[in-house]
């Protein structure tokens, strides 16, 4: 993703990447609104041409069939709209407007809570405590792929 993208983003971008807590989210899950915030940023970089479900795959590193599960389930909400490209012989997504008002929703919040993390714990502890909280994942990821 182009960091253009991710300065324009970085509530959300420091809440999906940085912490796998649901609390963070009311109204949708975080894998859910992770799948969104894809969408979104594909969109507003490419806003004339199609995401097609094997791009977005690609794009965030998942299986086409585990991603097609949960945009099936984003459709079934109401989130995206998944289409068939009858030339392209290819399905792409589509956000839906009740997807649009989600997100903003929540990147208010999440605005709102980065700001005062920001506040209250000053931007260098807040950057020393990411990267603890990313080497303990790391650390749990290794000794999790270690005992399988």
């Amino acid at each position: 993703m182009k960091q253009e993208a991710m300065q324009k983003h970085s509530e959300e971008w420091f809440f999906l990447h940085n912490f796998d807590v649901d609390r963070v989210f009311s109204t949708i899950r975080r894998t859910d609104y992770l799948v969104l915030f894809y969408i979104k940023m594909r969109q507003e970089s490419h806003p004339d041409e199609k995401l097609y479900l094997a791009d977005l795959a690609a794009e965030m590193g998942v299986k086409v069939t585990e991603l097609s599960k949960g945009i099936e389930k984003l459709q079934d909400q109401g989130y995206v709209r998944w289409l068939t490209d009858r030339e392209a012989g290819r399905t792409y997504v589509e956000l839906t407007s009740k997807a649009v008002e989600l997100m903003a929703e929540e990147r208010d919040f999440m605005k709102r809570c980065y700001a005062r993390l920001r506040t209250e714990l000053g931007d260098e502890e807040l950057r020393r405590t990411v990267d603890t909280l990313q080497h303990m994942r790391d650390i749990l990821k290794d000794e999790r792929e270690h005992s399988a």
